[in-house]
């Protein structure tokens, strides 16, 4: 392999390492920076085929149409403890938010200040 064949090689190896392959898929966001987006906020979007709004308490618990439970944020994304829901890794980009789960996107939706579902 010559040394320009190995570079370009090694050249879209590192973009598709950074998410910057063919599905312009960009790095995960991390936990602080879910954090930061989404504690004492409300997200309001869409996942699995239906749309709805949920609130992010400082306490740990979240709110929804359909009561809520609670949620730790960590590396691995939002989680959900003691649910068949897992844990969701997210891309923010300003107040856009999109899901994702084992490498898939799942959903997508607006980070909104505040709790709008009061």
């Amino acid at each position: 392999m010559t040394l320009s064949k190995m570079t370009r090689t090694a050249f879209l190896a590192a973009l598709v390492t950074m998410g910057a392959g063919t599905t312009g898929a960009m790095a995960a966001s991390s936990a602080d920076e879910l954090r930061a987006a989404l504690v004492g906020n409300t997200f309001q979007g869409g996942m699995g085929g239906g749309v709805y709004t949920s609130y992010f308490a400082e306490d740990g618990t979240y709110v929804d149409a359909a009561g809520g439970g609670t949620y730790e944020i960590t590396e691995e994304g939002v989680c959900y403890p003691g649910t068949d829901f897992g844990c969701y890794g997210a891309q923010i980009d300003g107040n856009q938010l999109e899901w994702f789960q084992n490498g898939e996107s799942v959903g997508s939706g607006v980070i909104e200040q505040g709790n709008t579902l009061e």
